[in-house]
């Protein structure tokens, strides 16, 4: 299996946490749909998963390319940064592994002003 780092889990906004992860992959390669997170009292069809995921350079200092678009180049490992709605539920499972979710801090000063955010639907 391919690793992965959470690198952190930040208090964004009142509804929103901003995840952090390094992922052993190209950005290509990611499997943004084995992302999700898990709740035993809904259908799989209804789990949380990632929204507007953002590429970021290994020292999470800028973005690669705009918020919906994929970088181009097919380096690893990969910086990404995504939204969850805050929510009871403590783990996000992805290809890479489970990781805890549930013990948010503060958003690092570095993604202040390169993180874009656009409200839930």
């Amino acid at each position: 299996m391919k690793k992965a780092i959470l690198h952190g889990c930040y208090d964004f906004n009142k509804d929103a946490v901003l995840v952090e992860m390094i992922l052993d992959d190209t950005p290509q390669s990611i499997d943004w749909a084995g992302f999700v997170v898990p709740n035993a009292e809904l259908d799989r069809m209804r789990w949380q998963c990632p929204y507007m995921e953002q590429y970021l350079s290994l020292e999470g200092t800028e973005k690669l390319c705009g918020t919906y678009d994929v970088p181009k180049k097919e380096n690893m490992p990969t910086r990404v940064a995504f939204f969850l709605f805050k929510t009871e539920d403590e783990i996000l499972s992805t290809p890479y592994g489970d990781f805890s979710i549930k013990n948010m801090t503060p958003m690092p000063e570095r993604l202040a002003n390169i993180i874009e955010f656009d409200e839930f639907d």
